[in-house]
């Protein structure tokens, strides 16, 4: 047998153990491992409950732990420096340090995710972007170009058959709270992605044996706490968010990435806040999540995703979900042992 034998495309299981084996060998993080489903790639041969629940209380931590930091520290600056009181501090104004404030601390999620990622399952934080372990610019112009304007004219119909309480605005607010959306809420949204449908999808998949078992678990595990980090107590508002969780995890899913999801929770962010302060309404009653606000006009974004959902299954229908690549074949002749 001669070197050049080893040159060959070794079968998926040979080319498994030698990564494997390779990244034990190896100093940094192990190897994102080949061929594997998006949900799959922190799965192993031990379900490492304990080390998931971990995770995902270091995600929950990050989350309101920033929001508390930064929230307090905002408060701070409007009280003394601009003489404001606003929500987050206990007052009743809703200023542009305190929106400033909160988007940050949720993007902020996303660097968070990737580091606890990296310390608990030794797996590069870069791999959360997709199975090619980084953002597809191609995925997130297409999704742009089709879903901007189906979201546009949605929330348009939504925000007209939705009751609204307008207020009074200082114009700097507005120019000011205006600018702020559209440079951090789409931050804002990718934070809660890398979030829910990146780490926290993946963390709870791991746990399952089989694929499908994995893929229930993940979308289950990662939905509710989508939900329950909102903080509603509303029935329909809670239909609501358990559908864009399931919906956002299987899109996650089905294309191996979270660019499409980012782009829908951007978009719905953005334009939802941009309306917001077209129409002069007022945040506060507009961001009450207490029971009775809710009405079964929430289950218009509900079909909405499901039929976007179905669209991007229908489309993968024959691939199937992306996978993570295979190394080409002379990578493995690195890993080989030497001919005898």
């Amino acid at each position: 047998m001669t070197q050049n034998d080893f040159l060959i495309a070794p079968s998926a299981s040979d080319a498994g153990s030698r990564i494997a084996e390779a990244g034990k060998r190896l100093r940094g993080p192990r190897p994102v491992p080949p061929g594997v489903e998006y949900h799959r790639v922190l799965a192993g041969d031990k379900r490492r409950i304990g080390r998931g629940v971990l995770a995902l209380i270091l995600l929950l931590f990050g989350l309101f732990g920033f929001g508390g930091i930064i929230g307090y520290a905002g408060g701070q600056i409007d009280l003394h420096v601009f003489g404001r009181h606003n929500l987050i501090a206990g007052g009743t104004e809703y200023t542009p340090i305190m929106q400033l404030g909160n988007l940050v601390s949720i993007a902020l999620l996303i660097p968070w995710s990737m580091c606890i990622q990296r310390w608990l399952y030794g797996v590069p934080g870069a791999s959360l972007h997709s199975v090619l372990s980084r953002l597809r610019r191609a995925r997130i112009g297409r999704a742009v170009m089709i879903l901007l304007p189906v979201w546009a004219v949605y929330l348009t119909v939504f925000t007209a058959l939705s009751p609204y309480k307008v207020m009074d605005w200082a114009v700097s607010d507005l120019l000011w709270l205006f600018a702020i959306t559209l440079v951090l809420q789409p931050l804002q949204a990718a934070g809660e992605e890398y979030g829910f449908r990146g780490l926290a999808f993946r963390v709870a998949a791991s746990w399952g044996r089989g694929p499908r078992t994995a893929l229930v678990i993940g979308i289950t595990v990662s939905s509710i706490l989508f939900a329950i980090i909102h903080g509603s107590t509303d029935m329909w508002l809670n239909i609501y968010y358990l559908t864009l969780g399931i919906t956002w995890s299987l899109i996650t899913w089905r294309t191996g990435g979270l660019e499409t999801s980012i782009v829908i929770h951007a978009v719905n962010n953005t334009l939802g806040l941009a309306l917001m302060l077209v129409m002069h309404s007022d945040p506060v009653s507009g961001g009450d999540r207490s029971s009775g606000v809710g009405s079964a006009i929430f289950l218009m974004p509900c079909v909405l995703m499901a039929i976007i959902t179905a669209a991007i299954w229908f489309r993968t229908r024959r691939t199937g979900p992306a996978r993570t690549p295979w190394p080409e074949a002379s990578a493995f002749a690195v890993y080989a042992p030497k001919a005898q």
